[in-house]
């Protein structure tokens, strides 16, 4: 059992809520506009496939993480890295990350076969975005791609998946109701890579390194109002209801950051932002 937790930490289990939020979204969306012919199963086969998905990017990416020394334990962040656990191997953690791959691929492979042949487009480029996203060759992770391969994994993708699994369709409107949750979601990974800047300097490249420090914040601050500005645009032309107002409730989380600047839990608000974000729209669009 103490193993179990041990993984279930490296692997960030409870960091899950970021694709799961979205998921119980595209679904309460589609049953809003299209209740009479909803897609279930397929729909239930793929939100499993992005969990998966999900757990496998959390799981290979520490495993690569620990290999080239990019968190040692020490540099300021969660204690559960892997570096930080000699007690737990890093192999097993790569076993994890693979066998939740494979788990991934097959709950997808089932979606097709109860959907349609075209859900295999963006089960192909989401399996390339988990799989190589710290992985040998590409590891674009490494590389300062990191924002806009989850920018399009949690956002477009995630939302195109789950909409046309269920509905069998999709539209322009699917891709704008998809833009806060990828934003969200990229602000997570942003505030990691700003908050670690020193400590990664000289071993690997991110957007923060690229840009500077001071653009990376504007940027994460301006995705984070986008995030919020797109409801009342999504309400306006006719997507979600008025109700899906209470989303924007979860905006005011965005103060808890300037007394957080350079601390470990700068980037914990940030996955507070999305997850109350996504469970507010959610309340919106059940009401």
């Amino acid at each position: 059992m103490t193993k179990i937790i041990l993984y279930a930490k490296v692997a960030r289990a409870h960091a899950l809520c970021i694709s799961v939020g979205p998921i119980v979204c595209c679904y309460l969306y589609g049953r809003r506009h299209f209740n009479s012919s909803l897609n279930t199963w397929a729909f239930f086969f793929v939100a499993i496939a992005i969990i998966f998905f999900h757990l496998s990017v959390n799981t290979i990416s520490e495993y690569r993480d620990c290999l080239k020394k990019v968190d040692d334990g020490n540099v300021n962040g969660p204690t559960y890295r892997l570096a930080a656990m000699p007690s737990v191997r890093p192999v097993c953690i790569l076993r994890l990350g693979l066998v939740a791959f494979s788990l991934a691929v097959l709950s997808g492979i089932t979606a097709v076969f109860m959907s349609s042949k075209f859900l295999l487009i963006p089960g192909i480029i989401g399996a390339g975005l988990a799989l190589f996203y710290s992985e040998w060759p590409i590891g674009y992770k490494y590389k300062a791609l990191g924002e806009i391969g989850v920018f399009i994994a949690y956002g477009p993708l995630l939302v195109l998946s789950c909409l046309f699994s269920l509905l069998n369709q999709c539209s322009w409107r699917n891709i704008l109701i998809s833009i806060p949750f990828g934003l969200l979601t990229m602000c997570i990974l942003l505030a990691n890579n700003i908050r670690d800047f020193d400590f990664d300097r000289g071993k690997i490249k991110t957007l923060p390194m690229i840009i500077g420090l001071k653009a990376a914040y504007a940027v994460l601050f301006s995705a984070v109002h986008l995030s919020f500005m797109t409801v009342p645009i999504l309400i306006y032309i006719g997507s979600i209801g008025k109700m899906c107002l209470l989303s924007l409730l979860a905006y005011p989380i965005i103060f808890n950051t300037i007394k957080r600047f350079n601390s470990p839990s700068f980037v914990d608000v940030f996955g507070v932002i999305q997850a109350v974000f996504c469970f507010l729209l959610a309340v919106g669009l059940l009401l």
